[in-house]
C-alpha cells in the first residue's frame, strides 16, 4: 500500500502495483524453489536407500561409448519432459526429474522461475535427441522451472544425434542377463 505523499502528475498505482507483482512472484518462486529442492533431497535419499541412481544420463557417456554417425537440426518442438533424461554438461546439478540438487543453482533458478509466473514467455530449451531420450544443451534450470511447475512440456529447438553402439542406458549387464533367463 502506498503511505507517501501525492502530486499532481505522480504515477503511483502502476508502479507499487508492478512492484508488488514482482515481490509476489518472487515469494512464489522461493516457495516452488524450496518445495523442488526438498522433493530432490527426498528423492535422494531415498534412491541412496534402496541403492539405485537417480542421475541425470550425461551426453558426454553417450560421446564416450558410441560413434556418431550423423547430426541433424530438427527444427522447434514441444517436447514432453518425460523424455529429457540427460544433459549436455549439467548431469550433476539436477536429478533425473530436474529437481535442483546444488545451492549454486537457486539464484538462476529463482530468476527463470519469477520469469515464469510473471507470464514472460522465455526462448525455446536447445535439445540434442538420441534415440527416444533428450538431453538439454542449453536450459537446464528452464526444464527444471517448468517441471516444478507441473507443465508435460516445453518447447525446445532440437538438434537429432544418430549413433552407432550400444547407447549406455541400453547395455545390459551379467545381474541383469541372469534376471531376465529366470523370468
Amino acid at each position: 500500500m502506498f503511505t507517501g505523499s501525492y502530486s499532481p502528475g505522480m504515477q503511483v498505482s502502476g508502479t507499487v502495483n508492478r512492484k508488488s507483482r514482482d515481490i509476489e512472484s518472487v515469494k512464489a518462486a522461493l516457495g516452488l524453489y524450496h518445495r523442488a529442492q526438498w522433493k530432490g533431497a527426498f528423492v535422494q535419499l531415498w534412491n541412496r536407500l534402496a541403492n539405485r541412481s537417480n542421475n541425470l544420463l550425461s551426453l558426454k557417456e553417450v560421446e564416450s561409448q558410441c560413434t556418431i554417425t550423423r547430426r541433424s537440426y530438427a527444427g522447434i518442438k514441444c517436447v514432453s519432459l518425460s523424455q529429457i533424461k540427460g544433459s549436455e554438461g549439467r548431469s550433476e546439478d539436477f536429478d533425473r526429474d530436474f529437481h535442483p540438487i546444488k545451492s549454486h543453482n537457486k539464484q538462476r533458478w529463482l530468476q527463470i522461475a519469477a520469469a515464469r509466473i510473471m507470464g514472460i514467455v522465455l526462448p525455446p530449451v536447445e535439445l540434442i535427441q538420441v534415440g527416444d531420450v533428450y538431453f538439454v544443451r542449453d536450459g537446464n534450470h528452464r526444464v527444471s522451472v517448468a517441471a516444478a511447475m507441473g507443465r508435460e512440456a516445453i518447447d525446445a529447438e532440437v538438434t537429432v544425434l544418430q549413433v552407432k553402439g550400444t547407447l549406455p542406458w541400453e547395455k545390459v549387464y551379467p545381474a541383469c542377463k541372469l534376471a531376465q533367463q529366470l523370468a
